[in-house]
């Protein structure tokens, strides 16, 4: 337990519990790819996938299907390239987009990811069921909640309420 944990206020700091939680899968999840025999940091797995899955694609193209910053998936990117997993290499149709492929040892280690990922997605599975909660839905349930009003927006509606329920 942390001292946000133990705080009378522990609710507003869901997002360092989330951050916590993400480091500690992460974590495990270095631990998981070692074992399979898998070179690449696990923060850079779902970018390895998106390109075994596609073929090729751009960094650019790669940060919108993931949702991240372009800088991130293009330092994610070199680490993969220096481990020799993928390429970078010039879109013969526009040389200023570099497309990202798969390296030889790259398609050998993606086709043991996937099965890893499987046995992973499994486990997941299982812990939910033990939890009681499908938390990988009820994030992206968390999250299009908060797209469609802010934490500031539903702050307001509840002091505007205790505002209204006092007078």
């Amino acid at each position: 337990m942390s001292y946000p944990d133990d705080h009378p206020l522990s609710g507003a700091f869901l997002a360092n519990r989330l951050d916590r939680l993400a480091d500690l899968i992460a974590l495990q999840g270095e631990a998981l790819l070692r074992d399979a025999g898998l070179d690449m940091p696990s923060r850079t797995v779902s970018l390895m996938l998106l390109i075994g899955d596609h073929g090729k694609l751009s960094a650019a193209d790669a940060a919108d299907l993931l949702g991240h910053p372009h800088q991130l998936v293009t330092q994610r990117a070199e680490l993969l390239i220096d481990l020799g997993l993928i390429s970078r290499k010039s879109d013969p149709a526009d040389g200023r987009r570099k497309i990202l492929t798969l390296s030889a040892q790259g398609k050998t280690q993606y086709a043991r990811l996937q099965r890893k990922l499987s046995e992973a997605a499994e486990a997941f599975a299982a812990l939910f069921d033990e939890i009681g909660c499908d938390l990988s839905a009820m994030a992206a349930k968390t999250q299009a909640a908060l797209e469609r009003k802010s934490l500031l927006e539903r702050i307001k509606k509840n002091a505007s309420a205790r505002g209204r329920v006092r007078a």
